[in-house]
């Protein structure tokens, strides 16, 4: 895998991280998720493609997504991105600190690996 693509997955990662930990914590934001995909996702600072539709997987995995796996299924079809937001977390986030709440949201975690499970994500 070339630097490039590692930045791009890096950058991904994070703004996915920080999507699906919003959305999971608020209804609201669900809601404006699922009424415009597209949109939602690129307010959120995903990279879409011009033109290309997001598609919400809300299936909830019954094994952890590799960060491998939530990358190329966003980028694995032309004009047409997987985003996976499980309908449930893994963990209760009302069991997380606002410290680990913060690391998950910015995609890394030095302090805690919380981070993997919360966004059903192996990295």
């Amino acid at each position: 895998m070339s630097n490039e693509e590692q930045e791009f997955g890096a950058r991904f990662i994070t703004k996915y991280s920080q999507l699906v930990t919003a959305v999971w914590r608020s209804d609201e934001e669900l809601r404006q998720l699922l009424a415009d995909p597209t949109g939602y996702a690129t307010a959120a600072g995903l990279p879409v493609s011009p033109g290309a539709v997001v598609v919400v997987d809300r299936t909830q995995p019954t094994a952890l997504y590799t960060k491998d796996e939530i990358v190329a299924d966003w980028t694995a079809t032309a004009g047409r991105h997987v985003l996976h937001v499980p309908e449930v977390p893994l963990v209760d986030l009302n069991e997380l600190t606002e410290s680990e709440l913060e690391s998950v949201a910015g995609g890394v975690s030095s302090e805690v690996d919380v981070n993997i499970v919360v966004i059903a994500i192996v990295i």
